[in-house]
């Protein structure tokens, strides 16, 4: 029987991915220790990251990284293509950067790819700002201040050493390095910090602090280390002008590993303020360089088989299709301007798990039909003018894909959504564009209320809406929509026709009677044209589906509502929420909810 082999483990709670900068740090040691250690694995369990297969101990990990240092053994960060740059900028052309990536040498090509991608414009990482800076940030000139503070200068030019405040020119003793090295890991408290290494838009701590000390603002600080291991891990995010990373335009764009547009903003106030977004991937399976290298290398999720570009396309393929390359969660950061126009900072905004949903498609469903709904590219978007209609969807969405089993969260996404089409129905510009949207599925209806009983206003608003017939729903009434096909100018319907899909035609329809006003003459003008429309259907010499009450109101609930105990605005926010749904079938978990406590309050 062959001996069980035992991989080496090292803990380094110091590196959690709590914020973006460590994750940078950890995928750059990665890099750094497999030139010594090809076997090394990284992983993250219970947030500390595992290093496997590497360096037996700490001590040894920590010499490997001293040794670095004395010799400057780094990957050179050296921006060569700056002139180039300067110049494809002046032209607005790509030709200069493209021309000097045809010439550069084989290994200045991954870090250059991860800065910018040349085509016909040039395309730029967010992450790294423009090719490399972000205002008057530069990382270059911060990771060459970090490696210079990190090497040991001769003795004989160092002198007597005077107590003085370290700062980005810098020198500490070896053991000093070691010190702060060891911290940083296992995350103790760091006495060598220096300023000046242009790493706010990585780690929060190196911001300007303003309001802090005896000036107007005080530099933040980080420990050099963290800033060239940082430096180390940019690689892996190298991108190209490819549609295999997302591109949907024919023309050449440059895509970035795990990077997205950022999230549509809710106010006007916050247009132009995000540059983008990166959805960093965890994963608890330990991986090797080439591993990682290969997963960032086609790091891309999709949807309906495009390159998901949008954080709700994003996080939408991961709930629906689940990983295959053994990422266990994203931690998503948005790119925003925080502290000044010319630069920005990252923001974490919360953990995405990668379970696929196979237990139940409701929320998976939910998902793709409201990501399908404001991906059209005829659903407004924000432009010139600010329009407001897809941020709230989005952010909402997103929260519900972070937490799927938070009643709170898809109760605020269903809000969005009919605020969002009341808008469109009201708006003559909007409707031109005929925006469709599939109904959502029954199934996720349930966790809506998680372990709570529904209330009175949502048990006699199931109770309409679950009465209208299949295929004449209450959606027909709540909102201006048709779900046929349009021919010759007109929309035929017989009692045949199912509601597959709704769309909201140029022209309202005359059933479209729902409007502000009180709730008694509101409900009751929906009612009567329901009587007109059935009517219409009937002519139509097509058998009428029998009439069905599969969530009947109780005799309680309706004297409640007679005696004013009705929340009218809460039962109008119902009605407005379950015309979303698909009442084609009502399922047997709905009806079972819904049917809990009638005995009670009949």
């Amino acid at each position: 029987m062959a001996a069980e082999r035992r991989l080496r483990v090292l803990s380094l709670p110091g590196l959690s991915p709590e914020n973006l900068g460590n994750y940078l740090a950890s995928l750059g040691l990665l890099r750094v220790l497999s030139r010594r250690w090809p076997s090394t694995r990284i992983a993250w369990r219970d947030e500390v990251l595992q290093v496997v297969g590497g360096p037996a101990t700490l001590d040894e990990l920590l010499d490997e990284l001293i040794q670095i240092a004395d010799n400057t053994a780094w990957s050179p960060y050296t921006r060569d293509w700056s002139a180039a740059q300067r110049r494809g900028t002046q032209a607005e052309s790509g030709g200069p950067l493209a021309l000097w990536q045809a010439k550069a040498e084989e290994d200045q090509l991954p870090l250059f790819a991860a800065h910018a991608v040349p085509h016909a414009r040039v395309s730029f990482n967010p992450l790294l700002g423009s090719g490399g800076n972000a205002g008057r940030r530069d990382f270059a000139k911060g990771w060459k201040k970090a490696v210079d503070a990190l090497a040991v200068a001769p003795k004989s030019a160092l002198g007597p050493r005077k107590k003085s405040r370290v700062n980005a020119n810098s020198e500490a003793p070896s053991d000093e390095r070691k010190t702060a090295l060891q911290a940083l890991l296992l995350g103790y408290p760091i006495t060598w910090m220096v300023e000046g290494l242009a790493a706010g838009s990585w780690f929060s701590q190196a911001t300007k602090l303003y309001n802090s000390g005896q000036s107007p603002a005080r530099e933040g600080t980080i420990c050099p280390w963290a800033m060239v291991l940082a430096c180390e891990g940019l690689a892996f995010f190298a991108g190209g002008a490819s549609r295999r990373l997302g591109a949907q335009s024919p023309r050449s764009v440059g895509a970035f590993p795990f990077l997205t547009n950022p999230v549509a903003a809710t106010a006007a106030q916050e247009v132009d303020r995000l540059r983008g977004e990166i959805w960093t991937p965890l994963w608890s399976r330990p991986m090797a360089l080439p591993e990682v290298t290969a997963l960032f290398s086609r790091g891309r999720a999709e949807l309906h088989g495009r390159g998901a570009l949008t954080p709700a396309a994003f996080a939408t393929a991961i709930r629906q299709r689940g990983i295959d390359a053994g990422i266990s969660e994203f931690r998503r950061y948005t790119l925003g301007r925080t502290t000044s126009a010319n630069t920005f900072e990252p923001r974490f905004e919360g953990r995405f798990g990668c379970i696929a949903d196979t237990s139940s498609t409701g929320v998976t469903t939910v998902l793709e039909r409201i990501t399908a709904l404001i991906e059209r590219r005829d659903f407004p978007r924000d432009d010139k003018r600010f329009v407001g209609l897809r941020g709230p969807i989005e952010s909402a969405l997103l929260d519900v894909a972070a937490e799927p089993n938070r009643s709170e969260a898809g109760i605020a996404l269903l809000d969005a959504v009919v605020s969002a089409l009341d808008r469109i129905d009201r708006n003559h510009s909007f409707r031109e564009a005929k925006i469709r949207w599939e109904p959502l599925p029954l199934d996720w209806l349930p966790s809506l209320f998680a372990d709570a009983q529904p209330g009175l206003e949502a048990r006699l608003a199931v109770s309409l809406v679950s009465a209208f017939p299949e295929t004449l729903p209450f959606a027909s009434f709540r909102f201006g929509v048709e779900w046929t096909r349009e021919q010759n100018g007109k929309y035929e319907y017989d009692w045949r026709t199912q509601p597959r899909r709704f769309e909201h035609p140029k022209v309202a329809p005359a059933r479209w009677v729902w409007g502000p006003g009180e709730l008694a003459r509101v409900v009751g003008s929906a009612l009567s044209r329901r009587l007109l429309e059935e009517a219409k259907l009937d002519a139509t010499n097509t058998e009428r589906p029998p009439g069905r009450a599969p969530l009947p109101a109780t005799t309680s609930q309706i004297r409640q509502w007679v005696a004013g105990e009705l929340d009218e605005s809460l039962f109008v926010s119902w009605l407005s929420r379950l015309a979303l749904f698909d009442w084609t079938e009502v399922p047997q978990e709905v009806c079972a909810l819904f049917s809990r406590g009638k005995e009670a309050g009949a």
